[in-house]
């Protein structure tokens, strides 16, 4: 889980994920609601309906001292980190960050690093949520909040789940967002069908599980 708050914002600027807006700051003792291990995630997301990333060379797979579950991949991605995705997916990637796509289009899980300064994890899917009523439509914040319970799960680990309208169907998606043992924020989002739901949740869970930060 080290690496979980992976959903990131690439390249020093807030592109993507912090398109939405950086937000207020919290108030110290934290967001009113804490996310439980079991609850439904908040999803953040620089993930775009209209948008489809570059595609750009996939990694290789790389070996972990644990075996990812049956299904999923071990990779080393070009930008130095360490995640595990669903077998056959393909990579690509924009200013928006790192993608990794089903074959139908439908899925994706989004990798970024958040950046701005003294933003915490917690404010920055609160701008999203809040950017996402403007301009997402039939946007629905799900929920949002700090993570608790989680065994692994960075100490200012925050969720946000949240679900909107697209062509082809209402998507629901899963953001965590935290600091990784590098110093880096991270974001990780697993974005889908809202009937396919909660698979979106599993995802991110392997993806979290795996993540490891690199030299992004």
């Amino acid at each position: 889980m080290a690496g979980v708050a992976g959903a990131v914002v690439v390249g020093g600027a807030v592109a993507g994920w912090m398109v939405w807006g950086g937000g207020g700051k919290s108030p110290a003792a934290g967001p009113p609601a804490s996310v439980s291990a079991t609850a439904t995630a908040t999803a953040t997301g620089t993930e775009s309906p209209d948008q489809t990333p570059s595609e750009t060379p996939s990694p290789s797979d790389t070996p972990l001292d644990d075996v990812p579950p049956p299904g999923y991949r071990a990779q080393q991605d070009l930008k130095g980190f360490t995640i595990a995705v669903p077998e056959g997916w393909n990579r690509t990637e924009n200013e928006q960050g790192v993608f990794y796509n089903a074959p139908d289009g439908r899925s994706l899980i989004q990798v970024f690093v958040i950046e701005g300064a003294g933003m915490t994890p917690y404010d920055a899917l609160r701008g999203a949520s809040e950017d996402g009523r403007t301009n997402k439509p039939g946007y629905s914040e799900i929920s949002l909040g700090w993570v608790s319970g989680e065994a692994g799960a960075p100490a200012d680990s925050a969720e946000l789940v949240y679900a909107y309208d697209r062509e082809g169907g209402r998507r629901k998606v899963v953001d965590r967002a935290f600091t990784a043992p590098d110093g880096n924020q991270y974001a990780i989002l697993a974005a889908g069908p809202e009937t396919d739901w909660p698979e979106q949740r599993e995802r991110l869970r392997v993806a979290l599980e795996f993540f490891r930060p690199g030299d992004y």
